[in-house]
């Protein structure tokens, strides 16, 4: 699939969910029985200063006793909230499985496994330097990012990322931050030429009993903005998750706009 028109079946997914979100939390959540809660929480608030000022010591005890009364209401309509997100957030994981799912950038990644067993490009068994070669070739030239996950019994110990150029360098340095045990990577160089060997190197704690890596092969998922976000000063989104989170909130945005001034 082309990432471009990848990028807009992210955005149509992210546009289907906002719609999706909107009409849960409408069915779900009774909004008048809220607002009315609402306005009878604030008019006993009022009624309550107003007999603290004139110090109504019999009104502020009836007020305060009515306010006990409507705490039972107003738990009610908490809880009730919670009911929509609940099932907000399980759809949200399932749709950002499917939009990672169907990454095109994802399915020519390369996979490779760090040793440290003092063969091949590892210069030193059991110094928690894993390493490996990969002969680099192809003409997808430009930033390419190491991935490494550190294993202890095959479950996941920590994870790092780092990046190097393939044919010439690029301005794009950006990577994802690690998770955690500290996995230190290197490679033996920052720029390489089509059949240069890539020597990997995962410096990791005593327990980690095996390091895997991906190469993204120089295909990695971004779409630029016609504008900068304030306060963050971002412009390029990275990830598909993040580019689907960005649409569906913006949208979501737009659409209780939309619903309100048809309301009114």
């Amino acid at each position: 699939m082309d990432l471009q028109l990848y990028v807009w079946l992210v955005a149509l997914v992210a546009l289907i969910y906002a719609g999706t979100t909107r009409f849960i939390q409408r069915k779900l959540v009774n909004r008048k029985e809220m607002e009315a809660i609402q306005k009878e929480s604030k008019e006993l608030s009022k009624q309550y200063k107003e007999a603290t000022k004139r110090n109504d010591k019999a009104e502020i005890d009836r007020i305060a006793k009515k306010q006990m009364e409507f705490l039972p209401k107003m738990n009610k309509i908490m809880f009730s909230q919670f009911k929509p997100m609940i099932v907000i957030l399980v759809l949200f994981f399932a749709f950002t499985y499917v939009v990672n799912f169907f990454d095109p950038t994802k399915q020519d990644d390369i996979t490779v496994f760090l040793y440290d067993d003092g063969k091949g490009c590892d210069a030193v068994a059991g110094d928690n330097i894993y390493s490996c070669c990969y002969k680099i070739s192809g003409e997808n030239y430009g930033k390419w990012t190491y991935t490494a996950t550190a294993l202890n019994q095959g479950s996941e110990a920590g994870l790092n990322n780092t990046y190097f150029f393939y044919g010439h360098e690029d301005t794009d340095t950006y990577v994802e931050n690690g998770r955690g045990s500290q996995v230190i990577l290197s490679t033996d160089k920052e720029l390489y030429e089509p059949g240069d060997d890539v020597h990997l190197y995962a410096t990791v704690p005593p327990e980690v009993t095996g390091v895997s890596a991906t190469l993204d092969n120089g295909t990695w998922f971004y779409t630029d903005l016609p504008f900068t976000i304030p306060i963050f000063n971002v412009q390029r989104i990275y990830q598909p998750y993040w580019w689907f989170i960005l649409i569906s909130v913006v949208l979501g945005l737009i659409l209780s706009f939309i619903l309100g001034r048809i309301k009114k």
